[in-house]
């Protein structure tokens, strides 16, 4: 005698008892991982406030991911939309999914490196040291309010620049400060961008 097979079993089960509900369960992630910190997804778009810390009002950045293929991506600022309604970008950022982390493809360097924790640090951008300084931040900003966030603090450049970047769980930069002190006028300068909306793709 054959057996039934698991597509008849499942034919008489929906049979017997009407619609069949399907449960989606989303699959457990790690909060840590470089890929949750900052997911490129297809498509994905971050709105921010820009201070510049000035008189002005803070002014909108755009930015999104113009090329998604195998573990590359790339992606620029909207500078604006034409009559016809294409958008043009600046210029775009490679990024590339290694083992191990994301790193800045021009530079060879890491934006982020595993394992996550609070003082692992590695080589960043523009000569400076990236440092872990807290992996359970919460952030309130205009998107939402975000737990366990991870803040990376960027030090040691020849141009004397810090730059703090706050990555929320499928979600990425939150919060990007850069600051810099004018030998001249031993003055803080600095650039506050806070992130207003988040499209995933």
């Amino acid at each position: 005698m054959r057996r039934p097979t698991l597509l008849a079993l499942h034919a008489l089960a929906l049979a017997g008892c009407g619609a069949a509900t399907t449960e989606v369960v989303e699959p457990e992630l790690d909060p840590l991982a470089p890929t949750t910190l900052y997911p490129m997804g297809e498509g994905a778009q971050w709105v921010y406030d820009v201070d510049t810390g000035g008189d002005e009002p803070p002014t909108l950045g755009i930015f999104e991911v113009v090329y998604f293929n195998g573990n590359d991506r790339r992606i620029a600022n909207v500078r604006g939309m034409n009559a016809r309604g294409i958008v043009s970008h600046g210029d775009a950022i490679g990024y590339r999914i290694e083992r191990g982390g994301i790193r800045h493809l021009a530079t060879g360097t890491w934006v982020l490196r595993e394992p996550i924790a609070v003082g692992a640090s590695w080589e960043g951008m523009g000569g400076r040291t990236a440092r872990v300084t807290d992996i359970a931040r919460r952030v309130e900003v205009i998107a939402g309010t975000y737990e366990g966030c991870v803040v990376v603090e960027e030090s040691g450049g020849e141009d004397g620049r810090v730059v703090t970047t706050t990555y929320c769980p499928r979600v990425g930069p939150v919060i990007i400060e850069s600051t810099l002190r004018s030998e001249l006028t031993d003055r803080t300068i600095g650039t506050q961008a806070r992130l207003r909306s988040h499209d995933p793709g």
